[in-house]
């Protein structure tokens, strides 16, 4: 025999207090789950990086070179260059020198396609990288920067020239292109 217990007066149980717990249950869980993913977004990557601890050594020495004290983007730094070169030794993001009518033009972007790793490690006196643009003269060649800037293209000139004539060395190369170009930046 069933035994039925009914509600006194007053007493919020009812037969439908299953379904408000198990609808209490689903709020409770989409709470959570707001709460958490914003919290996961915002915490994770720190969370990682505290686990994984220091990362490689090429890093750290980035790193190095940044910390110098007041050194910016521009400075002469203790190796003889202007910018930490972006990692970047190929020509697969400059543009297509063929799409250019402009004989000097084509000329500038085809020799960022010969000497990509050169160009990734020169300061361009355009002043591009002030804008937030650019990091390295190979940049330029990236985009339509190349197409009307006379230094840009000077820039790669030199380098091109020297690096045919043997001269590899990216400082000296950009010891080059500050005499040409440093007092017009």
């Amino acid at each position: 025999m069933k035994r039925h217990i009914r509600p006194q007066a007053g007493s919020i149980v009812s037969k439908h207090s299953s379904l408000g717990s198990k609808s209490g249950w689903h709020l409770l869980s989409l709470l959570a789950l707001i709460i958490a993913m914003p919290t996961a977004l915002v915490w994770g990557p720190s969370f990682v990086h505290w686990v994984a601890g220091p990362t490689g050594v090429a890093i750290e020495s980035t790193n190095a070179i940044q910390q110098i004290p007041g050194w910016r983007v521009g400075m002469l730094r203790p190796d003889g260059l202007r910018i930490v070169p972006s990692g970047v030794f190929d020509a697969s993001h400059v543009l297509n020198p063929a799409q250019f009518s402009d004989n000097a033009v084509r000329h500038a972007y085809w020799v960022a396609t010969r000497i990509p790793a050169t160009l990734n490690k020169l300061y361009c006196w355009c002043g591009c990288e002030n804008r937030g643009e650019h990091r390295s003269n190979l940049q330029c060649f990236e985009d339509r920067m190349a197409v009307s800037c006379p230094v840009c293209q000077g820039t790669a000139e030199i380098a091109y020239r020297m690096t045919q004539s043997g001269i590899q060395d990216a400082a000296k190369i950009q010891a080059a292109v500050d005499a040409k170009w440093a007092s017009k930046g």
